[in-house]
């Protein structure tokens, strides 16, 4: 399927926005994510183009939504929950969500961390 001059600029929008944060796992998966829903469904790219909306910001509504949600001081959403969290910022109508399969990056932690075992 050809792609319309929306969705490469779409794409060219998500992609900036990934490159500039490839550190932030979150940015990196909404930002697959939304990807996918540009590739499936033409009038995504539109509502990712809304010059106001970015990936950082949906992370932001979402981190409101949780605080409606805690409980003593905690939530947590589902990943079908949070994709459509993220679908309802950018104002996408989507019948069925398919999560998509994230690597999450592994800390390295900082913490020496010896046991006397290791010295025996």
């Amino acid at each position: 399927m050809e792609q319309s001059s929306k969705q490469k600029a779409a794409f060219k929008k998500l992609q900036n926005e990934m490159n500039e944060n490839m550190d932030d796992a979150y940015i990196q998966a909404i930002g697959q994510f939304l990807i996918q829903q540009i590739e499936k469904i033409e009038s995504a790219a539109e509502a990712i183009l809304a010059t106001d909306r970015t990936v950082k910001k949906s992370l932001e509504a979402m981190k409101k939504e949780a605080k409606k949600k805690a409980v003593n001081g905690f939530a947590m959403f589902t990943p079908d929950e949070g994709f459509a969290l993220v679908l309802k910022y950018f104002d996408l109508k989507i019948e069925k969500i398919e999560v998509p399969e994230m690597k999450v990056p592994e800390k390295k932690s900082s913490r020496f961390d010896v046991k006397l075992d290791d010295f025996l």
